[in-house]
């Protein structure tokens, strides 16, 4: 048994195709299955069920390709520490962050990001947390920016900074003039909610749920309607601009507030606010701690001072 032929068992895992596996390894087909079908004969048993469409591991195909994945963060360790030791942090990276943060976060430390280490090239890319979780576990991703606790046992977590929530109001809305503004004043049946399948949706319906101390999410909700239409946001900039053009409020997180357009619009929870806890995630075998000092080093320099003080703030749960 070798590395490569466990490598190209956990391609033939994320890829459910022979021909692709082999592309993916950057080695011949013929190549690829030969050395596979070594490998199950030296195991004595049948990892990859071919007549499924797609193939797919056995039973005990999903097992053996569970524990060689560990086996390979092992090795990447090992890798990653003797890499370290050159207390260097050149190289591509790809790095995850989610919607509701990357237009609030991303342009405001990597320009200087890049400028200081400009042998560092990170391959951004815009995903919700439940894909930057897949692609963290199958190391399609080396680093995420996203709302945390995940509670995940492949995951490790480098929380950043505590973001408060803010209510976003239309001026005749009664709630911006609530004080001091409780979670228990929030009615889903006025909010302006994203779409299912971000993060930030559930903690919105969690904050309206929390005052029954209870943080199960409503998914039946969708927003208050106008006229003939019920309608679910893809982003926050989206969903200020139906406030703005409408009725009703939503929730948004303090860095999306654009201090000169919103000033009549927001209205700020009694502390302790609710907030989002945003972190750095990574496999538990990635080890390049300089890459992730200096990350963590960038972004703080960038967020307000408040965020650091956890102390104000209660963090709200999205799983």
């Amino acid at each position: 048994m070798s590395i490569q032929q466990l490598k190209y068992l956990i391609a033939l895992d994320d890829l459910r195709h022979f021909g692709l596996a082999a592309k993916h390894c950057f080695v011949a087909q013929p190549t690829l299955t030969t050395q596979f079908k070594k490998l199950e004969e030296e195991l004595g048993v049948q990892l990859i069920d071919r007549q499924a469409t797609p193939i797919r591991p056995t039973r005990i195909g999903e097992k053996i390709v569970a524990q060689a994945r560990l086996i390979l963060d092992d090795v990447a360790g090992l890798h990653s520490m003797l890499e370290e030791e050159t207390a260097t942090i050149s190289g591509t990276y790809v790095l995850g962050i989610i919607p509701t943060l990357a237009p609030y976060l991303l342009p405001l430390f990597i320009s200087s990001f890049s400028k200081k280490f400009p042998e560092v090239h990170l391959n951004i890319r815009e995903m919700q947390s439940e894909q930057i979780m897949k692609g963290l576990k199958r190391k399609q991703i080396d680093v995420g920016l996203l709302v945390t606790p995940l509670e995940e046992k492949q995951l490790r977590e480098i929380p950043l900074y505590y973001e408060p929530f803010l209510i976003y109001a239309s001026p005749e809305e009664k709630i911006l003039q609530r004080s001091p503004l409780l979670p228990k004043h929030v009615d889903p049946r006025s909010l302006w909610i994203l779409q299912q399948g971000h993060c930030f949706r559930n903690q919105m319906l969690n904050i309206c749920n929390s005052s029954s101390g209870t943080v199960a999410v409503a998914e039946n909700s969708s927003g208050p309607d106008v006229g003939s239409i019920t309608f679910q946001a893809g982003s926050i900039e989206t969903l200020k601009n139906m406030v703005k053009n409408n009725h009703g409020y939503t929730i948004i997180p303090e860095m999306s507030v654009h201090a000169e357009l919103d000033e009549y619009h927001i209205n700020r929870f009694a502390p302790p606010q609710p907030a989002r806890e945003v972190s750095l995630v990574v496999s538990k075998s990635f080890s390049r701690e300089k890459l992730l000092l200096e990350l963590r080093k960038a972004i703080l320099e960038v967020v307000p001072e408040d965020f650091r003080k956890h102390d104000r703030y209660v963090g709200v749960a999205w799983r």
